[in-house]
């Protein structure tokens, strides 16, 4: 057991420009993070093994999600807006600047990530 102050974390990501992760703990099996995104496209990912939740504490960011027959939603998250993609459900992020996402994901054993579009054959 250990706390984490949040709010030096936060601070600590704020003069990134660069992609940053910090693992926090877990959660039964799942990670509990802050993830530092810069401007641009997360890869596409998705959980087989459960739903991944995601909060905005910092920023703004656009997450898309895919259905089976390849349409998308795309909702748009700013600070403290909480999101969650379902099990299996394709999604990106995409970021006109730097965000910081709080997230609770399920372990790594379950994901599957790609550049391409994963209807589009793939890494690209």
């Amino acid at each position: 057991m250990k706390p984490y102050d949040i709010a030096s974390v936060r601070e600590r990501f704020r003069t990134l420009s660069t992609r940053a992760n910090e693992q926090l703990g877990m959660f039964n099996s799942e990670s509990i993070g802050i993830g530092r995104y810069v401007a641009g496209k997360s890869p596409w990912e998705r959980h087989s093994n459960g739903d991944e939740l995601l909060l905005v504490t910092d920023g703004e960011v656009q997450v898309e999600i895919l259905d089976a027959d390849g349409t998308s939603t795309i909702e748009a998250l700013t600070n403290d807006t909480l999101f969650v993609v379902p099990k299996g459900k394709w999604h990106q992020l995409t970021a006109t600047d730097n965000v910081n996402v709080f997230y609770i994901s399920p372990s790594e054993d379950g994901v599957e990530r790609t550049r391409g579009h994963p209807f589009d054959g793939g890494d690209a």
